[in-house]
């Protein structure tokens, strides 16, 4: 199965073990309700327990695929979104018809849900999970692979604890004399054919990786109803990121330039979604500014706010504002990228950055164009500069307007070194290439998440 297909698998289960449980508890009550009557007589109480739940789910990771396909993490996220689900359903009587207002009744219902929402969950996580869902690859490679990069690739696509479905079962290189390619061609079709494969992944960095003779016997392969993926492509899937160690150069190979300014109707939601969040996020900066500037008198002394020079769309630059988090001599030695642990945050700064208050003031750079809600995190110039010496591709991020939040963001944590860079430039070039209103919702979810559990930058 897919990965959205199982996160769909995942999804029913929880909805029909909520139903079901709502359902026990209504038979317990009245012993003659049959199903048919509960759904009429509940139909709008059930659809705002399912709608409730899936809003839990979605803001706590519960199909977090890398996050629940752990039994020892899924334990306690199960037990607290169970609880918390069925909590605000029986305290929101008007919209819960379905219990009754005794306290047992009330206690089952909690308890069942979650007991029940517990071991369905364990079950996917310690049998299906690991019995059904992973897949046997062969990784066809070239010769001059570097071994270190090598199982780099493989770790990649593997996960952790085969985190994606994937295990690569062996490792093949491709060769250029013509006797041992034609050996490898019948030992890649005979595994096929055995059906001990599920498919075959070729590192295709170097277009002469696979003969003519190969290639025949990749599309046999392809009848056996076995998949043939390149890397790119499978990386893509499982880490919803773009692999530029790939890539080198040619930003045309890995990115439809065209794609994020031709979908209208996406374009539309984009607008609507940015004035709205600029609306709520500006209301919420004047409440919060007098309770920020009290605090700051005794805790971070200084301006309220601090203005600065980023990179926007185009590479032109941008003034975004943000309430102040650092001592005011943060710079005084020069430039240096924030990293965790950063000495000149202060104690203050530290929770407005965490809870993400301290972004708020740049909803009035998002109302006036310069910057949307959602896109890749604006950078200094200075700090780009440098980046761009190591990272030819790195400009490409400019494509698209800056955001306040994005795929990177709630993806990666602090970008603290090269590699950092590079592995958030592979998300954000993600977003570009693949941003939609279901992508842009996801990032909303994850960062409502990055906010209640305290782990902003």
């Amino acid at each position: 199965m897919r990965i959205w297909e199982r996160k769909v698998l995942l999804f029913f289960g929880d909805l029909s073990i909520l139903i079901v449980v709502l359902y026990l508890c209504q038979l317990a009550l009245n012993p003659e309700l049959d199903l048919t009557l509960f759904f009429k007589q509940n139909y709008l109480s059930s659809i705002y327990a399912l709608t409730l739940f899936w809003t839990l789910a979605v803001t706590f990771n519960l199909y977090d695929l890398e996050y629940v396909n752990k039994t020892r993490k899924v334990l306690p996220l199960a037990f607290f979104i169970g609880i918390m689900c069925t909590s605000i359903y029986v305290v929101t009587p008007i919209l819960s018809s379905t219990i009754p207002v005794q306290r047992v009744p009330i206690l089952t219902f909690i308890f069942s849900f979650t007991i029940a929402l517990i071991i369905w969950r364990v079950f996917y996580a310690s049998i299906i999970h690991s019995n059904l869902f992973v897949k046997n690859f062969i990784l066809l490679t070239a010769g001059n692979t570097d071994a270190q990069l090598l199982q780099k690739i493989k770790s990649s696509i593997e996960g952790k604890d085969y985190d994606h479905g994937i295990k690569i079962l062996r490792v093949y290189t491709t060769q250029t004399d013509e006797k041992q390619a034609q050996n490898l061609t019948r030992t890649i079709e005979r595994i096929s054919a055995k059906k001990i494969i599920d498919g075959i992944i070729v590192l295709d960095n170097d277009q002469e990786l696979i003969s003519k003779s190969l290639n025949s016997v990749l599309v046999k392969i392809l009848s056996y109803g076995i998949q043939v993926k390149t890397y790119f492509e499978l990386y893509e899937e499982v880490k919803e990121a773009i692999p530029l160690q790939f890539a080198e150069n040619k930003l045309y190979s890995i990115l439809p330039i065209s794609k994020y300014n031709q979908n209208y109707f996406y374009l539309l939601w984009h607008k609507l979604l940015n004035i709205i969040a600029s609306i709520i996020g500006l209301s919420l900066m004047i409440l919060l500014s007098p309770i920020i500037m009290l605090f700051n008198m005794f805790f971070n002394r200084g301006p309220l706010f601090y203005r600065q020079f980023r990179i926007g769309k185009g590479g032109e630059e941008i003034e975004i504002t943000k309430f102040r988090s650092m001592i005011v001599e943060a710079e005084d030695n020069g430039a240096k990228m924030s990293v965790k642990g950063d000495l000149r945050i202060t104690s203050f700064g530290n929770i407005l950055r965490k809870t993400r208050i301290d972004e708020l003031p740049q909803f009035w750079s998002v109302l006036k164009g310069e910057m949307s809600l959602i896109g890749p995190r604006p950078e200094r110039k200075f700090f780009i500069n440098q980046l761009i010496k190591s990272i030819p591709l790195y400009d490409s991020r400019h494509l698209i307007r800056p955001g306040i939040t994005g795929w990177a963001q709630v993806k990666c944590d602090y970008g603290e070194n090269i590699e950092d860079s590079l592995k958030k430039l592979e998300y954000d070039l993600y977003y570009i290439k693949n941003r939609s209103i279901t992508l842009d919702i996801r990032i909303i979810f994850k960062t409502i998440n990055t906010i209640i559990f305290y782990r902003g930058q």
